[in-house]
């Protein structure tokens, strides 16, 4: 599996293999699994995932370490003095 991560980490550094052809693609991977470079050369993203054993529905969620208690009072900002009122 480290060689199809180092093939995609090399093809996503070179700006040269960003719009490579399928027949690039075949001499960049050619001591790599036959099954790879069909499925890069087609642009098939489900058998990369399904060679890599990757998810594809991967979620990120942030949760707050504590809830707030209830019992706190919630800051108010403090209001500036009128000036416009007589003392």
């Amino acid at each position: 599996m480290s060689v199809i991560i180092q093939l995609l980490e090399k093809m996503g550094q070179s700006s040269e293999l960003r719009y490579a052809d399928a027949e690039q693609l075949a001499k960049l991977m050619a001591d790599t699994d036959p099954a790879l470079i069909a499925a890069v050369s087609a642009g098939d993203q489900q058998a990369i995932e399904t060679l890599l054993g990757a998810r594809t529905n991967v979620v990120c969620g942030v949760h707050p370490a504590q809830e707030p208690q209830e019992d706190e009072p919630e800051q108010q900002p403090e209001e500036a003095p009128d000036k416009d009122k007589v003392a």
